[in-house]
C-alpha cells in the first residue's frame, strides 16, 4: 500500500516557470507599447510554457494614493533597458494593477509581486518618505494586498517580494550606508545588481546587521499577521551570506538571483568597465569577442561557480525550510538587441541554468533569464522558450 503525504505538505503548484516583467507591464501599457494588449501578452506567456509572471506592484505609490483610480505621472525614459517610456505618461496604478492581476488569474497564471522602489513626478522623493520606519513599507504593501483581496485576486499571488534585490532599490539603503560609515555600496542600483561580494568576512557590521534584521522582521511579521494565506520574502542578489547570518526564519520563500558575474567574467568581458548599459546605439562586437574568449578560457570555472551559488542557496533554503526560487538569473544581468550583440551563447548558457541546474538543485520557481519580455527580439523564438521551460518543469 502506498501512503501519500498529506496535501498540505505539497507545494502548489509543484514547480513553476516564471517571466520577470518588472514595471514594463505598466509602463508599456499604452497604444503601440509592447504591453498594450495584456490578454495577448499573457496568452503568449502561456504559449511559451510560463506559469507565472513577476511584476512591480508599485506599493510605494499605491501606499500614497487616496483612491485606486487616482492618476500619477511617469517621466520619459526612452533608452531604458527595461520598461522603456517613450514619453511622459499618466497611469492609474492601483486600478491597472487590479485589472492586470484579474486577467492573469483568468488566464491561469500566477503573479509574483515585487517592488523596484519606482517613483513618479507627483512624489519625486518617494524612497525618502518610506525610509524612517520599516512599518511604512509593510503598510503600503498591506494596502496593495487589501486592494487585491477586495477583488478576490489573492489566490493567484504566488508570493510577495517586499523589496527587489535588497538593499539596492530600497528606501533603507541610505541608513545602511550611514551605519556602515560608507562601507555599504553606494553604487547605482542597476550597476550593483549581480555583483558577487567576495571575502572571508561578512560585509555588514553589527549595527548594519541589526538594522537589516529589524527592517525585514518588522515588515514581514506585520504582513504575515494580516495575510496568513500569503508568502513573503526579500529577494537578494548580493549580501546573501550576510542575510543568512541573520537567521531570517520568518522568510516564507528564498528568492536569490544567480549570475555569471565574478572576477573571471567581469575582468575579461569589461562588463563593469567598458559598457554603457542602456538602449542607445552601440556596437557590441568587442564585448562579444571578449565573452567568447572568456567562455573558452574559463567556462568550466564559471559553471562551477554557478553551481556553488546554487548549492549555497539550496543549503540556505533548506536551513529555513522554505522553497528556493529565482526570477532573474544565469547570464550577465544586462545584454542588448543590437549590432554585434549575439544571443546564441546566452541561450545555451541560460538553457543550462534554467533547464538543468535549476531542476537539479530543486528550485521551486525558475526563469530562463531576465529578458523574457515581448519587446526583446528573443520573444519571437517560441520553441526555445517551450524547450527550456519544459526541461525545467519536467
Amino acid at each position: 500500500m502506498i501512503v501519500k503525504p498529506p496535501s498540505f505538505t505539497q507545494l502548489i503548484p509543484d514547480r513553476v516557470a516564471n517571466a520577470m516583467w518588472d514595471f514594463s507591464w505598466l509602463y508599456q501599457h499604452h497604444e503601440g507599447g509592447a504591453f498594450a494588449d495584456w490578454d495577448k501578452c499573457l496568452d503568449e506567456a502561456i504559449e511559451r510554457g510560463f506559469g507565472a509572471v513577476r511584476i512591480d506592484a508599485f506599493p510605494l505609490i499605491i501606499g500614497k494614493l487616496a483612491k485606486p483610480g487616482d492618476e500619477v505621472t511617469f517621466a520619459a525614459d526612452p533608452h531604458a533597458n527595461w520598461g522603456i517610456r517613450d514619453r511622459e505618461r499618466k497611469h492609474r496604478v492601483g486600478q491597472e494593477l487590479v485589472t492586470f492581476v484579474r486577467k492573469a488569474k483568468e488566464h491561469g497564471l500566477y503573479v509574483i509581486l515585487s517592488s523596484w522602489g519606482q517613483g513618479c513626478l507627483e512624489w519625486p522623493d518617494l524612497l525618502a518618505q518610506y525610509a524612517p520606519d520599516p512599518l511604512l513599507l509593510a503598510q503600503a504593501w498591506d494596502k496593495v494586498l487589501q486592494l487585491l483581496g477586495e477583488n478576490d485576486l489573492l489566490s493567484h499571488i504566488l508570493y510577495v517580494d517586499l523589496d527587489q534585490e535588497f538593499p539596492y532599490f530600497s528606501p533603507y539603503q541610505p541608513e545602511l550606508n550611514r551605519l556602515g560609515e560608507g562601507k555599504a555600496t553606494t553604487e547605482n542600483a542597476m550597476d550593483a545588481a549581480g555583483r558577487r561580494d567576495a571575502g572571508p568576512e561578512l560585509l555588514w557590521n553589527r549595527a548594519q546587521s541589526a538594522f537589516v534584521r529589524s527592517v525585514m522582521e518588522t515588515s514581514i511579521k506585520f504582513l504575515q499577521e494580516r495575510h496568513p494565506g500569503l508568502r513573503f520574502t526579500f529577494s537578494l542578489t548580493s549580501y546573501i551570506a550576510e542575510v543568512r547570518a541573520l537567521r531570517p526564519e520568518f522568510f516564507d520563500v528564498l528568492e536569490l538571483h544567480f549570475w555569471i558575474h565574478g572576477p573571471q567574467f567581469d575582468n575579461r568581458s569589461g562588463f563593469y568597465r567598458d559598457i554603457v548599459k542602456d538602449r542607445t546605439n552601440k556596437d557590441g562586437r568587442i564585448y562579444q569577442e571578449r565573452i567568447a574568449a572568456t567562455l573558452r578560457s574559463t567556462g568550466y570555472t564559471l559553471e562551477k561557480k554557478l553551481r556553488n551559488q546554487l548549492a549555497f542557496g539550496k543549503s540556505f533554503a533548506d536551513e529555513l525550510g522554505v522553497p528556493l526560487t529565482t526570477t532573474e538569473a544565469w547570464g550577465p544581468w544586462w545584454h542588448m538587441d543590437g549590432p554585434g550583440f549575439e544571443w546564441d551563447w546566452l541561450k545555451e548558457w541560460c538553457a543550462h541554468g534554467h533547464g538543468t541546474l535549476a531542476r537539479e538543485y530543486g528550485l521551486w520557481s525558475s526563469t530562463p533569464w531576465n529578458y523574457a519580455h515581448p519587446y526583446w527580439d528573443n520573444w519571437s523564438d517560441i520553441e526555445w522558450y517551450r524547450t527550456v521551460n519544459r526541461a525545467f518543469l519536467g
